[in-house]
């Protein structure tokens, strides 16, 4: 099962959010099990080094990225998401790229906390609490 996450969900466990770490570390630990394949795109990892510059030092960002990579594919945003996501024209842009890098990706499932943000897909958008409680009831 390939399962592409939004940047929000890594952050979610990077940062230890509150109401949203159990779940996505749950999802994280479906990976770590050999369970599932996780997804993730290029912007993801710039978006995390922008949004964490204030949080990680840079030493602790390497280190922490370094961490958790063998547990995702990175898969690029390339020309064909950007073209599908201008053609779109959807209020958010980089959803759009998302979106469209995780359906060149062949996911099976895109993971976020922004389920309204992606009204358009036709793959299925889902929370890691609704994706748990769907494929994996007794990770619940």
């Amino acid at each position: 099962m390939r399962v592409f996450i939004d940047t929000n969900v890594f952050l979610d466990l990077l940062c230890k959010r509150e109401g949203f770490f159990a779940d996505s570390l749950s999802v994280f630990d479906l990976a770590v099990d050999g369970r599932i394949e996780l997804l993730i795109s290029d912007l993801s990892i710039a978006n995390i080094k922008y949004i964490t510059r204030k949080d990680f030092s840079v030493d602790k960002f390497y280190e922490v990225i370094s961490v958790f990579r063998p547990l995702f594919t990175i898969v690029p945003v390339g020309e064909t998401a950007v073209d599908e996501a201008l053609a779109l024209k959807d209020r958010d842009f980089e959803d759009a790229l998302q979106y469209f890098s995780a359906n060149q990706a062949h996911s099976d499932y895109l993971l976020t906390r922004n389920i309204n943000d992606y009204g358009f897909a036709s793959m299925i958008v889902l929370t890691p609490s609704d994706f748990l409680k769907r494929c994996f009831p007794a990770a619940t």
